[in-house]
This record gives structure tokens, C-alpha cells and sequence, in this order.
């Protein structure tokens, strides 16, 4: 049964006095559900909606480019994030007076990362745009129906994980970073 629960709100709850090492494990494990379960899941729906011999919505075509462009970004998007950002979050947070990185400070991939979640949400608002508001006529088949579920609860998961980043995760690197740096008893 759906609840009403602000998945964002449960989120940054959850998390919020969780350590950068548990947020990174959640935020990495949510990366891989998405790349073995939700996008291909979704993409099987694509294919199983197409093939129905009932009318389809004109929107299904350039709805599944859309998905299929959100996913191609989404890869290096996540690549970058767990190979470049949380290393250099953890490696921070393990040496507070560290050197300079090979990228400077710490905004630097963190601005990066920011605008590609911009860009996730536009890629999201136009695929949604495209879906009508994934709103289907009382008759639609229940392979479409499904398809548009788990195109929404996709955008859903996507906002909550890039606000969990964003509103505590990054909120915190970029805080300990402009900390003044402890004496050494």
C-alpha cells in the first residue's frame, strides 16, 4: 500500500545523524538497485508496453528516449560520484587538515555534481512533461500502468537521493571543510 510519507523527508531523517561512511554505503547501494533492478525493469516495461497490440500514447516513443538518455547520464553521473566525490569526502573527513586535493576544494566536484543533478531533475520534470503527469485514460493497459508506476517511483527515489546528497551529505563536507582546523595536542 503507498504511503503519503514525503520520501525526501524520511530520508534526511533517517540520515541525518548518520556518519558520511553510512550515507555513502545507502547512497551507493540505491546506485546499484537502479543500474540491476529499476532501469532495467523499466526498459523490459518499455518493451512489453510497445508490444501490445491495443493502441499505445504518442508519448511512449520519446518518453523511452528520455529514459534511456536519463540512464546513459545517470552512469557516469554515478561513476563520477563513487569514484571521484565520496572518496574525497571520506578521505576529508578521515584527514581534516589534509593536502590540497589534485582538484582543489572540495566545491569543486561537489559544484559539478550539483549541476548534474539540475540536470537530472530537468531530464525528470520533461520525461514527466512527456508522460502528461503519467496520467493514462481509464482504459489504458496494465503493462502501461505498471510502466508509468515504476517511471514515478523511479523520479521519487531520484529526488530523495540527490536531496540526501545535497541537504546533508555535501551540506556537511563543504561545513567541515571551512571549519578552522583543530591544534595538534
Amino acid at each position: 500500500m503507498p504511503t503519503t510519507e514525503d520520501p525526501t523527508a524520511t530520508a534526511a531523517q533517517d540520515c541525518s545523524q548518520a556518519s558520511a561512511g553510512s550515507i555513502i554505503q545507502r547512497l551507493v547501494r540505491e546506485h546499484r538497485r537502479w543500474q540491476s533492478k529499476d532501469f532495467p525493469l523499466i526498459a523490459h516495461l518499455f518493451d512489453e508496453a510497445q508490444s501490445e497490440e491495443s493502441a499505445q500514447p504518442a508519448c511512449l516513443a520519446p518518453l523511452r528516449n528520455a529514459f534511456h538518455r536519463l540512464c546513459a547520464e545517470m552512469e557516469g553521473h554515478m561513476s563520477r560520484e563513487e569514484h571521484v566525490l565520496f572518496p574525497a569526502i571520506l578521505d576529508a573527513q578521515a584527514e581534516a587538515e589534509s593536502a590540497a586535493k589534485d582538484f582543489g576544494s572540495i566545491r569543486n566536484p561537489i559544484g559539478m555534481i550539483e549541476q548534474e543533478h539540475d540536470w537530472e531533475a530537468e531530464r525528470l520534470e520533461a520525461m514527466r512533461k512527456i508522460a502528461r503527469d503519467y496520467q493514462l485514460p481509464e482504459n489504458a493497459h496494465e503493462k502501461l500502468r505498471l510502466l508509468f508506476r515504476e517511471l514515478e517511483a523511479l523520479e521519487a527515489a531520484m529526488h530523495a537521493h540527490t536531496r540526501l546528497e545535497s541537504s546533508i551529505l555535501f551540506a556537511r563536507a563543504l561545513a567541515a571543510e571551512t571549519a578552522p582546523s583543530k591544534p595538534v595536542a
